[in-house]
């Protein structure tokens, strides 16, 4: 062809430059549309057929080849229904006048248009699957319509609830110095509680005598040495009773009468011969004579109120110059009263108070020893101070049941050993001396039990319980209702603590049913064991309540269940003393106003209300191509599809997609114009060349003239 071949390969890439300077043209004025995918060109050589020694450049051809998988910049937005993909698939969009047909775009800037329809910059509406409480229940993809109708009222039905109790509740009413003071005390609650509270109170029978006889203290002595060293031969004793003189002759040698006091041996010995002497005399059978904490003693027989006095030779012999007058009946007390009078020397008492128990033994000589474990009791003394001795000790040691423990006895009912305060702890008496002193007993303790709290008593039971929280609870009409809970620790023995769960039902002055309780739950070394429903609740294991009839300041809520789930209710150790909420959730509602749409990153459009409410109304889907580059275009970033493209893929996971967002464009400015200058350049050759060959041609026509 040559100069003619020339001319048109010239021809051809003016044609193919100018083709790219119109894509670079329209991509950089698209520059800033939304979405917008810029188009490249692409050169194809045109080679003429010809033997390969004779094979020539030939011409050129161009195309235009789409950037459809290049996402550009994914810039935020305020408006919510904006929204990018990040991925290579498409929205699937209609024609806002509904003239029908399937379009895809990356066009993502949707706004809510006048009938309520997801419509994006360009004119077209964004379609999607209808939802319904948060599932997809459409199957064909239609355009997404916004409703700005109100969102109706839901009752609540389920209240999820879950929290740590402290071990020990720091209430109003805690002294960490009294043990218990941390628990509820139904028995306070006068009106409210149920059952019999009970505070173990042992009353005896009454064995004690009605008379003390006279008796008196002598000299200090010791009981293992010689009689001899206390008495002469001969010595005498007169003991006046009643004005009727006995007197002793004491015998140190073994020469003496057979009624003389044998005072060969040791004092003990002595002493005991005089007993049994004394005993001989009318009315003394009873009468003892010997050593009482370390000191002489005499006392006449048990019963007897004859007065009694002592001369002897030498003056003061024995030391008993002093004697106690008889008290006769209707006198008698605990505090004049000689404690050996109750028969109890070497007998052993027992008191159990809830886990402690303590054993005494009683001395009435001051002479035995106590075995290990046993606290030996003083009871040389009186009645009284025997008893001053157990009170004071189970004070002290017999733990919080006995910390107000009381031992008194009355001449007419006998021994009385009580515990006031005690209704947790039961009490066990037992041992001969609590036989020998009719108090061998068992008294069960019991607190009684609270079912509700009425308005009188509403501030003690505040003071008694720590806060569990509060929440918001709804009507079928959309009433809001607060529902207060308050924890009462009502039990701890041995690692098992028992806590009850209250609601304030209502808050009338007097109310009868001011806070009203839901269940007792126990705990087994801080893990829930066991729950026990109150009055129209029925549970499910340890993890749920069934409330029959929710009830707060007259107005009734009807059923609702409280979830704690599987391991939601603990009770640990927490410095605060207070209960920890960790869950404190319900499912209802009051009805709302339509405020405001939005996307999510699930693809799926949600709908705001006034109540806080939200609601997926549609799942945005997408569509992917095998060759979404074959894709045609059309206006307003829109893509149809075609055969080269393949059938679109759709996708309702709403995957990549991401609210609030907008794709820019991808054209790059810079890589534009280096573009336009190379396009530029290319043409201006080719120029060249047609100047060049139409030179050549004239000059070869000039040649035939």
């Amino acid at each position: 062809m040559g100069i003619f071949g020339a001319l048109q390969s010239a021809v051809s890439g003016l044609k193919a430059q100018s083709h790219a300077m119109e894509n670079i043209s329209g991509n950089i004025a698209n520059s800033q549309t939304i979405g917008y995918k810029r188009i490249d060109t692409s050169f194809v050589d045109m080679i003429p057929d010809a033997p390969v020694k004779q094979q020539i450049a030939g011409a050129v051809s161009s195309y235009s080849r789409s950037m459809n998988t290049l996402r550009g910049d994914i810039q935020n937005a305020e408006t919510e229904t904006y929204m990018a993909l990040n991925g290579n698939g498409f929205f699937v969009t209609e024609k806002a006048d509904g003239s029908g047909g399937t379009f895809y775009t990356r066009r993502g800037d949707f706004d809510i248009d006048r009938n309520g329809y997801l419509v994006n910059g360009a004119g077209y509406r964004l379609t999607g699957l209808d939802m319904e409480n948060g599932v997809v229940t459409g199957s064909v993809a239609q355009a997404v319509k916004i409703d700005n109708a109100f969102l109706p009222a839901k009752r609540s039905t389920t209240i999820n609830y879950q929290l740590n109790l402290p071990q020990t509740p720091k209430t109003a009413t805690y002294v960490s110095t009294t043990p218990g003071s941390e628990l509820l005390k139904p028995w306070s609650y006068s009106g409210d509680v149920q059952g019999s509270p009970v505070a173990p109170k042992i009353t005896g029978t009454p064995v004690a005598p009605t008379t003390i006889p006279a008796y008196g203290y002598g000299n200090i002595v010791t009981g293992s040495a010689l009689a001899s060293t206390l008495v002469g031969f001969g010595n005498t004793l007169d003991v006046n009773i009643n004005g009727v003189p006995t007197t002793f002759t004491f015998d140190t040698t073994g020469l003496g009468g057979a009624t003389d006091v044998d005072a060969t041996g040791t004092v003990a010995d002595m002493l005991a011969d005089m007993q049994a002497q004394l005993q001989a005399v009318a009315g003394q059978g009873t009468a003892k004579v010997g050593i009482k904490d370390g000191r002489v003693f005499v006392q006449l027989a048990q019963g007897n109120t004859d007065p009694m006095s002592f001369t002897g030779t030498p003056a003061g012999l024995l030391g008993l110059s002093s004697v106690t007058s008889a008290v006769t009946t209707g006198n008698v007390t605990a505090a004049n009263m000689p404690a050996d009078l109750m028969g109890i020397h070497g007998q052993q008492l027992e008191i159990t108070v809830g886990g402690v128990t303590r054993k005494y033994m009683l001395d009435a000589t001051g002479t035995l020893t106590a075995g290990s474990g046993i606290v030996k009791v003083d009871a040389t003394g009186t009645l009284k101070e025997m008893l001053d001795v157990i009170q004071a000790d189970l004070r002290a040691y017999g733990g919080p049941g006995a910390s107000g423990a009381t031992a008194a006895w009355d001449p007419t009912g006998g021994l009385v050993v009580d515990f006031p305060g005690n209704y947790r702890s039961d009490v066990n008496i037992a041992g001969p001396a609590a036989t020998t002193l009719g108090i061998a007993q068992s008294v069960a303790a019991s607190t009684g039990t609270l079912s509700t709290v009425s308005a009188a008593n509403s501030e003690l039971f505040v003071k008694e319980s720590i806060s569990g929280g509060g929440i918001t609870v709804y009507s079928q009409t959309g009433e809001p209702v607060n529902v207060q809970i308050r924890w009462a620790k009502v039990s701890d023995e041995a690692g098992i603590a028992t806590w009850s769960m209250f609601y304030a039902s209502d808050s009338a002055p007097g109310a009868t049913n001011a806070w009203t309780k839901l269940a007792d739950y126990t705990f087994d070394e801080g893990v829930l064991s066991g729950v026990a429903g109150g009055s129209g609740v029925t549970v499910s294991g340890t993890e749920r309540l069934a409330i029959s009839n929710l009830t707060v300041n007259g107005r009734s809520f009807g059923s609702l269940t409280m979830d704690h789930g599987l391991k939601g209710m603990t009770q640990f150790a927490d410095n605060s003393g207070m209960a920890s909420t960790t869950k404190f959730t319900q499912d209802g509602y009051g009805a709302g106003e339509f405020i405001s749409v939005g996307v999510s990153d699930e693809g799926q459009v949600i709908a705001s209300y006034t109540n806080g409410e939200t609601r997926a109304v549609a799942q945005i889907i997408t569509a992917s191509f095998s060759n979404p580059n074959a894709l045609k275009r059309g206006d307003g970033g829109t893509y149809t599809a075609t055969t080269e493209s393949g059938e679109p893929i759709i996708n309702q996971s709403g995957e990549g997609i991401v609210g609030s967002s907008t794709e820019a464009s991808n054209t790059d400015i810079s890589e534009e114009f280096t573009k336009l200058i190379v396009t530029q350049q290319a043409y201006s050759a080719n120029t060249k060349i047609v100047t060049a060959a139409d030179e050549m041609l004239k000059q070869a026509l000039s040649m035939i003239r």
